[in-house]
C-alpha cells in the first residue's frame, strides 16, 4: 500500500511540476480586426435597466425619480451591453458612454465579457439624438443562419422593441445599417 501512495504522489509532483500555465491572451483594447468584446449588463428576458459603473466598477440599477428603472414593456429581447474600450466622446457627436451592443443569444450571465460578431446597427433617434446600438451574435454561435444579415422579421421584432421600451413617441427609428456599417461604427469609437 505504502509503494501505491508513494507512485500516485510521484506521479502527482510530475504533472505539477510539468505543466504550463496558459495565458489567455486578450487585447489590451478589447478587440482584434475581427472581433470584438461585448459587456453584458442586462441579461436577455430581464426588464430591470443595469448600467455599468466605470468608477466603482460595479453594475448598479439605473435610477429615475428615486426609483429603480423597470421596462414597462417585454423584456429585452437580447443581452443588452457596451462594447468594451468604445467611448462615444461627446465633442464628436457621442453620449459620452460606451458604444452599446444587443447580443443575440440565449441569457449571458451580468458581467460577462464575451467575443462578438457584429451583424447590423440600429440606428434610432431618442429624444431627438442619434442613439446606435450594434446588433451581434456570440463569434461561437449556433444562430450560423445569422452569418451575414438578420432577416427582416427579427429586425422588425427588434425596431419595435427598441421604439417602445421608454414608452410611446419617445424613440424613433432611424434607419439599419448592415454589418459593414456596424464595425465602421465600432472604429469610430475605439479608444
Amino acid at each position: 500500500m505504502k509503494k501505491v501512495n508513494y507512485i500516485f504522489l510521484f506521479v502527482l509532483v510530475f504533472f505539477c511540476l510539468h505543466c504550463k500555465r496558459t495565458k489567455i491572451k486578450e487585447n489590451k483594447k478589447g478587440f482584434s480586426d475581427d472581433s470584438y468584446i461585448g459587456v453584458v449588463e442586462i441579461p436577455a428576458g430581464t426588464n430591470k435597466k443595469f448600467e455599468y459603473n466605470h468608477h466603482n466598477k460595479l453594475f448598479e440599477c439605473e435610477i429615475i425619480d428615486g426609483k429603480e428603472r423597470i421596462v414597462n414593456y417585454l423584456p429585452y429581447p437580447g443581452n443588452y451591453g457596451f462594447i468594451k474600450n468604445t467611448y462615444m466622446d461627446p465633442k464628436l457627436g457621442g453620449d459620452g458612454d460606451a458604444l452599446d451592443v444587443l447580443i443575440i443569444s440565449e441569457s449571458i450571465p451580468q458581467g460577462r465579457n464575451i467575443k462578438i460578431q457584429p451583424l447590423a446597427i440600429l440606428k434610432l433617434l431618442d429624444h431627438g439624438e442619434e442613439d446606435h446600438k450594434i446588433i451581434a451574435i456570440p463569434e461561437k454561435s449556433d444562430l450560423i443562419f445569422l452569418n451575414d444579415s438578420i432577416p427582416e422579421s427579427f429586425k422588425e421584432i427588434i425596431r419595435t422593441w427598441f421604439c417602445n421600451y421608454k414608452g410611446p413617441d419617445k424613440v424613433k427609428f432611424f434607419s439599419w445599417g448592415d454589418r459593414k456599417s456596424a464595425i465602421e461604427e465600432i472604429k469610430k469609437w475605439q479608444n
